[in-house]
């Protein structure tokens, strides 16, 4: 009886030890590992989440950047990591969609490896035009396509601007002449002196030309209309039902982090995205929050991956 008693008392110990200790997470700094550089829509949305989580857990969150190589570096670095929750990646959809069809080799598995936390957020895109543009909707540059050469600009051959671009005229019917550029404001400043009909752009970066009245905006890509930009339709409004190409932002973490830790985590963030203060950060930065769950991030994944494979191999892109 005795015996019994203490085997009890024992267990109910442990029990208890280890609901503590899952409550306790995190106990130390947390880091968080980008590929993209300081300063951009990314990085500052990500300082942005790190100190509201930070304030939460009552812990550091340190935001490590580790740009280059379209996110090699940063995924090899993120992999170094223990699989404890301790280290996270913010991965751009590019990093496991586009790169593992587009480069002979890489240091890793994208689908193994990694381990999906939540799905942050969506970037849609903008079709835009000079203010002088002939071109007035959506429908007048598909028509316009047919009927002559036609320049369409926006960021590197092998990104995702160029692959949304490539899916869209796909599904749109629409030729025009692909012109890769270093960066927004080049392609901007090409399309305002006019060697560029059409250009491909991020909110973040279009709405002030927008706003000046210097550019007009063709469509969006979000599925509803953008509350950073709500007199501009999207795709579906404008002959493209359905069809919404919008790249994401998701966090991740080296593969083996324990399902309770993760879905921790993953609420941590789902309840600083929903903060009214947090949307309207977002949306400044042309971003749509989500907050979305682990499976819902892989299931994105493997939707993205299966468009993207074939489109990569037909269009031959090879990054290096």
């Amino acid at each position: 009886m005795i015996k019994r008693t203490l085997r009890a008392a024992l267990a109910a110990l442990l029990l208890a030890t280890g609901a503590s200790a899952q409550a306790a997470f995190p106990d130390r700094p947390v880091h968080i590992i980008v590929s993209n550089p300081p300063g951009g829509p990314v990085d500052v949305m990500l300082r942005v989440l790190a100190a509201r989580l930070g304030q939460q857990w009552n812990q550091p969150v340190v935001v490590e950047n580790r740009p280059g190589a379209s996110g090699i570096i940063s995924t090899s670095a993120l992999l170094k990591a223990p699989a404890d929750g301790y280290t996270l990646g913010m991965v751009v959809a590019s990093t496991v969609t586009i790169v593992p069809f587009a480069v002979d080799k890489l240091p890793f598995d994208a689908q193994k490896d990694l381990q999906p936390i939540a799905l942050v957020a969506r970037t849609p895109f903008l079709f835009i035009v000079a203010a002088d543009s002939p071109l007035r909707s959506w429908s007048d540059f598909v028509a316009a396509s047919k009927q002559r050469s036609l320049t369409m600009g926006s960021f590197s051959i092998g990104t995702a601007f160029h692959l949304v671009w490539e899916q869209t005229a796909r599904h749109a019917g629409i030729q025009a002449l692909y012109v890769p550029s270093s960066s927004s404001g080049k392609t901007q400043s090409d399309l305002l002196g006019g060697q560029l009909d059409v250009a491909l752009d991020a909110p973040s970066s279009a709405k002030g030309l927008i706003d000046s009245g210097r550019v007009r905006a063709l469509a969006i890509t979000s599925p509803q209309r953008f509350a950073g930009l709500p007199g501009t339709p999207t795709l579906a409004e404008s002959g493209l039902p359905g069809y919404a190409p919008q790249p994401w932002i998701g966090l991740m973490a080296p593969a083996g982090v324990p399902a309770d830790r993760a879905l921790q985590i993953q609420q941590a963030v789902a309840r600083v995205l929903a903060e009214p203060a947090m949307k309207a950060q977002m949306e400044t930065l042309g971003m749509i929050p989500i907050g979305g769950t682990a499976e819902e991030l892989a299931r994105t994944i493997a939707a993205d991956r299966a468009e993207m494979e074939p489109l990569i191999k037909s269009l031959g892109i090879k990054l290096q």
